[in-house]
């Protein structure tokens, strides 16, 4: 198994730890499902719900959880001879969970169901088969804790930038490895039209990998530099788009912190206004302790955070309305607000915050991009507009109607779409509602679930009662306290030996395999394997001599160690 360096070496005892009830209650976009688990040779059901952060065990009695940040994801081939794939008579699509030493195998013989979980996975946990996944081809960047390649996804010959850390490099850095995984933490919480998709985390030995979308049309100022300043017209989109990014980010309680032109990216070359929102290395969550609390780019950050206290109140997402307002007078000036022959000097006039609205360039602007730049580069938080409040700026005002327009015809869409679903019944039942489908949530890269199948996954608790004890009553109603062992075709009075069946199924796949036809089928009790495994301890690996049936080595009923 990889020793993950975000485990920190730990290791924990249990893979489910027990936790409050009432935490189901904080979770939002729940998905649902049954899978099998094999445990001392036997095989049972338990119920699963999977949030933004959280795997969650539920029962009659507790809730136990996982988490997912950190939680390594590998797919278990059907094929393969795992424990509970050859105790059934059913095609089981599995998962190996793992973290901080302990690991789960999950199943289930839901293909459909499979996919979606499977989507989720790679969104949300850490994936350990890069170099088999994808081919790189070259750099095409360079950082100063990452290199940046193209690369190519073998199973669907789609293009990705992979962003590379090498882990010896980040170990030695102070709060490297916590820094990863907050730029994990942030980045999966995101996805907006203009800020860049993580799509996959991978690990290896030596390097932990971000696959990222392949933005094909470079830094906004280079082109910029090659094309001369943007038309009214451009820079309007620009900053609308810019702006729109910042609020997605606000709403869930994140901050950017290092907005910075070299941040910008554009999708493609066919216009200068398509940007995207890029590097979260700095970014934080304003509901938790953040790892630095004075950083960012010098001529760039705000000034709140330069004067920034241990001990007082933190600053806010405003810090990201400030830089992004630096960003804009660039583009049309030319120039950045604070100058200086060396660092020191740019941060004291960044600090000081004296801004020249009087340049000649600037004074080009039309009239309310001049006034909402303003409103974004006043040195007070408490009287500089927040992003949501620059989208209301006159100044986007044609923008916004054209926005607010589409938003009202998708709304209408989802209505009719509404209505259409209450009306269909099949029989005389009534087709079963399930909760609104989150249309924010992420795909994975090569899921071809559609939306309406991914919904019908989702949890289909109602508002009222809490979600444990609803979701325990449902598991009551099934007779069972996780949910229910897998009935179990026993002899009378007589245990059957899951191992021997094991072993005995492996010898059937293969036959069939093979098309081999040896008359009588063998059973349990008079084929040569029901002999073996009555001759050797079960808990040992079984070999099957030449001179017997030749039939594929299997393991035993242990679990497979990856």
């Amino acid at each position: 198994m990889l020793q993950s360096i975000f485990d920190f070496g730990k290791t924990t005892s249990t893979f489910w730890h027990l936790c409050d009830k009432s935490l189901l209650d904080e979770q939002s976009d729940l998905i649902e499902s049954e899978f099998l688990v094999g445990s001392k040779q036997r095989i049972k059901k338990i119920f699963l719900l999977m949030s933004e952060s959280t795997l969650f065990k539920v029962s009659v009695m507790q809730l136990k959880r996982a988490p997912l940040l950190t939680m390594h994801i590998q797919f278990i081939d059907p094929s393969s001879d795992h424990f509970v794939q050859l105790n059934s008579d059913e095609t089981l699509y599995g998962f190996r969970l793992s973290y901080q030493g302990k690991s789960l195998e999950i199943f289930t013989s839901d293909k459909v169901n499979y996919e979606i979980w499977k989507s989720h996975f790679r969104l949300k946990c850490i994936m350990n088969n890069f170099h088999d996944a994808f081919s790189v081809s070259k750099m095409i960047g360079k950082g100063s804790f990452a290199k940046v390649y193209s690369a190519t996804k073998k199973e669907n010959n789609n293009q990705y930038a992979i962003k590379a850390f090498s882990k010896s490099y980040m170990s030695q850095q102070s709060k490297g490895i916590e820094s990863l995984l907050n730029e994990i933490k942030v980045m999966r919480r995101l996805n907006h039209p203009n800020i860049v998709k993580l799509h996959e985390v991978h690990e290896t030995t030596n390097s932990i990998y971000f696959v990222l979308d392949m933005i094909q049309g470079g830094e906004l100022l280079q082109r910029v530099r090659e094309t001369g300043f943007l038309p009214a017209e451009t820079m309007q989109k620009l900053a609308f788009n810019l702006i729109s990014a910042l609020r997605h980010m606000h709403e869930n309680n994140l901050i950017h912190r290092d907005l910075k032109p070299e941040n910008l990216l554009l999708k493609s070359t066919e216009n200068n206004y398509e940007i995207v929102l890029a590097d979260f290395g700095l970014a934080t969550s304003l509901n938790e302790e953040p790892l630095f609390k004075r950083c960012g780019t010098p001529g760039f950050v705000a000034p709140e955070i330069l004067e920034y206290i241990d001990g007082l109140d933190f600053y806010c997402d405003k810090c990201d309305v400030f830089s992004a307002g630096i960003i804009l007078y660039l583009l049309i000036t030319g120039n950045t607000p604070f100058a200086g022959i060396d660092q020191k000097s740019i941060l004291k006039n960044n600090k000081q915050c004296e801004v020249d609205f009087k340049d000649q360039q600037f004074k080009l602007a039309p009239i309310l991009m001049q006034d909402l730049v303003q409103s974004m580069l006043i040195k007070k938080p408490s009287q500089r507009l927040s992003s949501e409040e620059c989208l209301k700026h006159p100044y986007f005002k044609e923008l916004a109607k054209e926005y607010n327009r589409q938003t009202e015809k998708y709304q209408k869409n989802l209505q009719g779409y509404s209505e259409f679903k209450n009306a269909v019944k099949i029989g005389t039942q009534e087709i079963e509602q399930r909760s609104p489908l989150n249309f924010n949530s992420s795909e994975s890269i090569s899921s071809n679930i559609s939306i309406t199948r991914q919904d019908q996954r989702k949890s289909s608790i109602v508002v009222g009662a809490s979600k444990f004890s609803q979701y325990s009553f449902k598991l009551s109603k099934q007779n069972s306290r996780e949910i229910t062992d897998i009935p179990q075709k026993q002899e009378p009075k007589k245990q059957k030996d899951l191992h021997r069946i094991a072993l005995t199924n492996s010898q059937l796949k293969h036959m069939a395999n093979n098309k081999q036809d040896n008359g009588d089928d063998p059973t349990p009790e008079n084929c040569n394997i029901g002999a073996m495994v009555r001759q050797y301890n079960s808990t040992r690996q079984i070999r099957i001599p030449d001179s017997t049936l030749k039939i594929k080595e299997c393991n035993t009923p242990t679990l497979q160690k990856q």
